[in-house]
């Protein structure tokens, strides 16, 4: 769902960019490394192009194994181009290809000796390769993306793709530590963005191996706010309707109060603060999650505002008005269209990344001292933020732990299947609302 109601409209960045010119092929590598966070390994990436402006950076698996004839290199060429193509305002493309070689793990780490920029006459591209660049060609085109030129990066250099003879083509075999030199690279530092090794694995802590006394006590304590009542499929269980609903009890009022200062407490994780030193409150943080209406206005809260995502859930009936009453605002109908956009990051409207990157940090922080139902929250929490910073893959491995852990929560199936799917978060496919280099919070 996307809308165009006034609440809901795209802001203008209020600073002004500074124009830096991208002059050789280091330039684009740069871009992209900072963009993602990570310099990619095994992977197609694309950035878009508007004129002769730089746009948003699409990343996506690349298994040369895997796609060997040339109907898998169409099917994979068209899947691309459909992503890259949710950026409306483009009208062209570079790509570049990521290949693993013999000497690039360690070439990654270190910088190389003057002799090896200069570039090799070496031609590493293979027929996988060619005919990709043709599908790519092909399908871009279709798309209204021409591709300008494809790159291949493997051996610690950068080669064309299709490049007829060495001597014709600017660039080729240029050696990737020049990224280290780059204006892009040198820029985007100043501007404070910072590239890390790709993580491996999830890049989150185990769960704790048991409940602790603290979890147990938290647990308790969540679940017995309110007054259960039947759903249509009669679990006794659930305190919400059949349609998440909230049905009031006779502790509608202590449930109120008691949800409105755990958002209140996790607010203030998400403004900057740090978590809270007693392993009780730390519990609660994360015990409150396994209500799946908090943990959902959470997430929204996480996204834009407390405020906007109270009075839009208070809006949809998720939540007891009092709670947008407690909390200074009131059931608002854009808030409410807002709220149920967020799950597919499919508002016109970008989210606060800072805010979701300390929610990111704060559930690894949490993930140590819980474990059971409230560790696949965590983790579900942190996968969807890496989708919807549009990083698939970091997504896919923290679900696959949750899913091997807890194969049967049904927030793990659904971003599971979502991810499976290889769907592109709606902010991701927009450069007004992508999360990139000048965009991320790197605090």
């Amino acid at each position: 769902m996307q809308t165009e109601l006034p609440g809901d409209a795209v802001l203008p960045s209020p600073t002004p960019r500074p124009t830096v010119k991208a002059t050789d092929v280091a330039d684009l590598i740069s871009y992209i490394h900072h963009t993602l966070g990570f310099p990619p390994r095994n992977s197609l990436t694309a950035i878009s192009l508007a004129g002769r402006s730089l746009g948003a950076v699409l990343r996506c698996d690349w298994d040369r194994d895997a796609v060997v004839a040339w109907p898998a290199h169409s099917s994979y060429a068209r899947q691309f181009a459909a992503h890259l193509a949710s950026d409306r305002r483009a009208d062209g493309c570079v790509a570049v290809l990521f290949r693993d070689g013999p000497s690039d793990s360690a070439a990654a780490g270190s910088h190389s000796d003057p002799a090896a920029t200069e570039p090799l006459s070496g031609e590493p591209t293979s027929a996988s390769d060619r005919m990709l660049a043709v599908a790519l060609e092909r399908e871009l085109a279709e798309a209204g993306l021409p591709l300008k030129e494809m790159w291949l990066v493997t051996q610690g250099r950068a080669w064309h793709v299709d490049c007829p003879h060495p001597a014709a083509c600017h660039g080729h075999g240029t050696s990737v530590a020049l990224v280290e030199t780059s204006v892009i690279n040198a820029s985007l530092i100043l501007e404070g963005s910072v590239v890390s090794d790709e993580p491996q694995g999830s890049g989150l802590p185990s769960p704790a191996p048991d409940f602790s006394p603290e979890l147990l006590a938290a647990v308790v304590h969540v679940a017995e706010l309110g007054v259960p009542a039947p759903r249509l499929d009669d679990d006794p269980d659930e305190p919400f309707g059949p349609f998440g609903q909230y049905l009031p009890g006779d502790s509608e009022d202590e449930e109120s109060e008691a949800l409105s200062d755990w958002l209140k407490d996790w607010d203030r994780v998400l403004t900057g603060g740090t978590l809270p030193e007693g392993p009780y409150a730390r519990s609660l943080l994360a015990a409150g999650l396994m209500r799946v209406t908090w943990r959902d206005c959470l997430l929204a809260s996480a996204c834009f505002s407390l405020e906007r995502a109270v009075s839009g859930a208070a809006w949809l009936g998720t939540v007891p008005s009092s709670v947008a009453e407690s909390l200074g605002t009131e059931p608002r109908e854009v808030n409410g269209v807002l709220f149920t956009s967020v799950i597919l990051a499919a508002s016109r409207r970008g989210p606060d990344w800072e805010r979701l990157a300390h929610l990111w940090t704060a559930c690894a922080g949490l993930l140590p001292e819980v474990t059971g139902r409230a560790a696949s929250v965590l983790r579900c929490l942190a996968a969807w933020v890496e989708w919807a910073r549009g990083r698939g893959s970091a997504a896919g491995r923290i679900l696959e732990e949750c899913r091997l852990d807890d194969p049967e929560y049904s927030l793990g199936e659904l971003l599971g299947e979502i991810v499976d799917r290889g769907m592109l978060s709606g902010w991701a496919g927009r450069r007004e609302t992508a999360w990139s280099a000048t965009s991320r919070w790197t605090g």
